[in-house]
Order: structure tokens, then sequence, then C-alpha cells
């Protein structure tokens, strides 16, 4: 399904400490786009937040196939008992570690996308995450990041007019080239926005002449634009994190949870970069040796990550930030499905990934159960999605990104995932709430038990569609397509056709259109 039918290296790379080269950097600020600093501001207040699970996140002992009989054969010392797995559905659990995870989804905050992985897959760690973080095929190398790509389409006066606040945030020791665009690196980067405004924010910033119009002077230009930004954005930030505050307590020894601690203030504080970058330590999932199972290596891991993500939702529903941020993590590959002689598993292919938020389609699993059965050549899960489609879903459906433009990022089309709820007008900023032209009022019984009956207001006519997808994104099903006046409307419609399952119900509006959770019971 297209996506029309369904919603329609120069920047500034700073670490903690500016460099360039082996040498500290001094923020100077004469550059002759210091008078248009805060002249452009984000387009959007929605917020997007990356969580990269680095090493290869083993998707197998996450969702645990606990009614398969091959994933026990095939891991005889570090599969996840059944009785210990939290309840999912009834052929997967999760890990026992992943309970801030199963009560997010629970929650309706968290959605599982099933075997994700691309054509052809890469099992190095370095050039799996290259493809991740560049959006590209197996066989392409490309220089820029996929969201890199993205700001650098949204801001094109980007860095000769700089945006009041940084395009994009990573928390950490360096930036990732996820940021990277064609004149540079977009991100800021720092651990800290204290020790981030006193290294940087404090600095000296001497006058000089006008750069020649050479090309030194072009590099000279360009080094006093990034030396400029950092002092303009470690003033910005700051500011951010004196007036912004959390509502949870974050645990001290779970370093993501600190992170996300950190991107919550922000938000809170005004900021309004729309893009994070989150991970946790090193290569921590590349689990080789000595996984575990209930308990162990991995099974941390997994409480690190679930209690993380739990608290920083929490956080922003508190703070009632919750329906302008979502997220997703990602990890470079799965494991193997079988375990290694060492206790533990080594490189795989698809595996699961999580997409989060109050404004997501959440307690939906799109996908299927992994098939242990029929595997490739190697012995690894075949892909059911390809990480572009998740990629595709975000630009499209939470940032309202036009047809045209997501191609330009992701470099062709890719088939969407209904993962949010957030309603969208093609090429259009979205309405407010007061003016949305469709609302979906009531839908019982629910679950539907042989017919469902929709109560729905229409704020302006035109020509109104009421459609049935699968969780795959594929038709199913139209139950209503006609011109509709102004008005409330009531009806009921047959869903015998239809196996007992969940679907997403689509409502449009001429271009305006709303997705729903449909399940189904016979």
């Amino acid at each position: 399904m297209k996506r029309r039918s369904f919603l329609k290296a120069m920047g500034v790379t700073l670490a903690s400490l500016p460099i360039i080269g082996n040498r500290p950097l001094a923020a100077l600020s004469s550059a002759p786009t210091f008078d248009n600093l805060r002249r452009l501001t984000a387009g959007t207040d929605k917020i997007f937040v990356l969580v990269q699970l680095r090493g290869g996140n083993d998707g197998l002992n996450t969702l645990v196939p606990k009614e398969n009989p091959l994933y026990y054969e095939r891991r005889p010392t570090i599969a996840i008992p059944k009785e210990n797995t939290l309840p999912l559905t009834d052929t997967l659990g999760w890990h026992p570690s992943c309970e801030g995870l199963r009560i997010l989804f629970d929650e309706g905050r968290l959605a599982i996308v099933q075997g994700v992985t691309y054509p052809n897959p890469n099992r190095s760690h370095f050039r799996g995450t290259d493809i991740w973080i560049t959006a590209t095929d197996a066989n392409v190398f490309e220089s820029t990041g996929w969201v890199g790509r993205y700001l650098e389409l949204t801001h094109p006066e980007y860095p000769d007019t700089l945006p009041t606040d940084p395009l994009a945030i990573e928390i950490g020791g360096f930036s990732s080239r996820i940021f990277q665009t064609s004149k540079g690196n977009v991100a800021v980067t720092f651990s800290d926005p204290e020790e981030f405004y006193q290294l940087v924010g404090e600095s000296p910033t001497p006058a000089f002449p006008p750069a020649p119009d050479t090309p030194a002077g072009k590099e000279l230009e360009f080094v006093r634009t990034i030396a400029t930004a950092s002092n303009i954005y470690s003033k910005r930030v700051k500011e951010a994190a004196d007036k912004g505050h959390n509502a949870v307590e974050y645990p001290e020894d779970n370093d993501l949870a600190q992170s996300l601690k950190i991107v919550a203030r922000l938000i809170a504080g005004g900021l309004q970069t729309p893009i994070y970058l989150v991970s946790i330590r090193g290569n921590a999932f590349d689990t080789h040796a000595n996984q575990g199972g209930v308990e162990g290596e991995h099974a941390a891991l997994l409480a690190e990550v679930s209690s993380a993500l739990r608290l920083f939702l929490d956080d922003l529903r508190s703070l009632g930030l919750e329906d302008r941020v979502a997220g997703m993590t990602f990890s470079e590959f799965g494991r193997r499905v079988q375990e290694n002689g060492s206790l533990g598993t080594d490189h795989g292919t698809a595996a699961p990934l999580f997409v989060f938020g109050g404004s997501v389609n959440g307690g939906m699993i799109f996908g299927e159960d992994p098939d242990l059965e029929n595997l490739d050549n190697r012995g690894d899960l075949l892909m059911q999605y390809d990480y572009r489609q998740v990629y595709s879903s975000v630009l499209a459906q939470w940032f309202q990104a036009p047809e045209t433009q997501i191609e330009q990022i992701l470099f062709r089309d890719f088939t969407e995932l209904p993962l949010f709820k957030i309603t969208g007008v093609t090429n259009e900023s979205s309405p407010s709430p007061t003016t949305v032209p469709l609302q979906l009022l009531q839908m019982f019984p629910a679950p539907a038990n042989g017919s469902v009956t929709l109560r729905y207001r229409v704020q302006q006519p035109g020509s109104l569609a009421i459609a049935v997808y699968n969780l795959k994104g594929q038709h199913i099903l139209t139950l209503l397509q006609q011109f509709a006046a102004t008005g409330e409307y009531q009806r009921t419609f047959d869903t015998t056709p239809l196996r007992s399952g969940t679907y997403i119900l689509q409502l449009q509006l001429d271009r305006y259109q709303t997705y729903h959770r449909l399940d189904i019971v016979h």
C-alpha cells in the first residue's frame, strides 16, 4: 500500500568540548551569519527520540516464541522457559525483564514491529549500522544519514541561517552519522547540559575580519559558524535545562534512563529540537558469550531499556508532553536462532523493534511470530518488514513530510505501516483539534462481534470513505464510500467477512485521514 493511500558536513557537530582535528575550538562569533542566528525556527512541535541498541539485540529472547518447540531445541541453554515469560499473546511472551515494556504495550503506548531488516542483510556491526543510519540497500554506500537528509530538506537555509534551537541532539560522547547532511553534521552532542555550557558557553568570542572569498576563506567561515553555533546552542540548552524539570525519579545506575531524563527535561524546558538520539554504552547488545537467559547480561540490558522507556513516557505524561513525543528503538541486526558454543548468540538478521509514545497505535503487533523453520541459507530469520517502512511511516505520519520529500530521503517509495494515531493532511500542516474535519466519537462493541457501530462527526462536507486494513497495511474491506454533509452520524457495519484479530480502521474525508484500532472476535 502506497504512502498516498495511507497518509500521505557543515553543520554543528559539537561534543562536550568542540574540536577541530586535535585542537580545542574557541567559540568565535564574528561570522557574517551571526546577525541571522535566531531567524529560522522549526516548523513543527513534534519530537522524535531514537534509542539505539548497539551490538545487535536478540529479538528471540526479547519476545519469546514460547509455544514453538524449535526455539527450545535450538537454544537448550539460554531459552526463556515459558512459565517465566510475561504475558503478550497466546504464542509470544515478554522476557521477564521487560515489565516496563509490557506495561507500555498494555496501556497502548508501545507498538511492536516484527521481523525488521532489509534484503541481503549484512552481519557486520560497522556495515550493518552504516546501512541503518544512511537508509540504503546493502550494496549502496552513502555519506549522509537519513535524519540528516530530512533536516536538510526542511531547513534549506541552514547553516547560513541558524535556527534558534539545535536541529538534533545526541546525548553521548560523539555525533552519529545519522545526522550527516551534504554540508556537514547538524547534531549537538553532549553528556550533560551544565557541563556543555561550562565548556563552551563561556568561551571568549573575539572579533575577526570578514573571511576572504576563496576556498580557504569558505573553510574559515565554516569553522567560525561552528564556533558561533556552539556558543549560542550551549546557552539555549542551559536555558531549557534550567527552566525544565522532571516529574519522576530516574535511577542513577541506569545510563539510558539518565540520558532520557535529560531529553525530557529539555523538552519540558521549551527546547524545540525535533530529533534526539540516545543509546546504551558501547556494543552492549553484542552477546556472543554468556548471554544468559532469565538472568544474566542480556536480561540486565533489557531491564535497563524497559525501565528507562517506561519512566520516560511516564515523565512526559505527567508533564503533559506525551502526545508531542514519539520514538523508536533500533539495532543493526538481531541474533542467530541457534545458540553458539559460548552460551551466547552470533550475529543474525531480522529482529523486532519498538515504537513508543502517546500518539502511537500502541498495543499492536505488526507482523507474525518469527518463523523458526523457514530460514535463510545461513540459518537466520527472514525479513517481514524493511526498516525503511518504519522510517517512511515516521516521516509521513509523524512529521507530515510530503511524499516527494520522503522519496528524496529514502531514495524510493516504501509501504508504510499505520504506526501513529496522528491524523494528517497531505502537504499541509495538521489541523488543530478544534478544526479537524472528521472525528470518530465512539466505536462499539469493543471488541466487535459480528458487527461494529461507529459514531462520527463530519465538520465540513466532503467525500467520506471508511475502510479496514490489516496490520501489514493491506486493504481488506471498504465499509463505506459516499459524499457526507456536515453533521453527526451513527452507522453499523457487518464484520462477519473478517477473521478474528486486530485491524486498522481508516476514516478519510477528502485528503484528511485518521486511524483507529479495530479488534474483532467471533
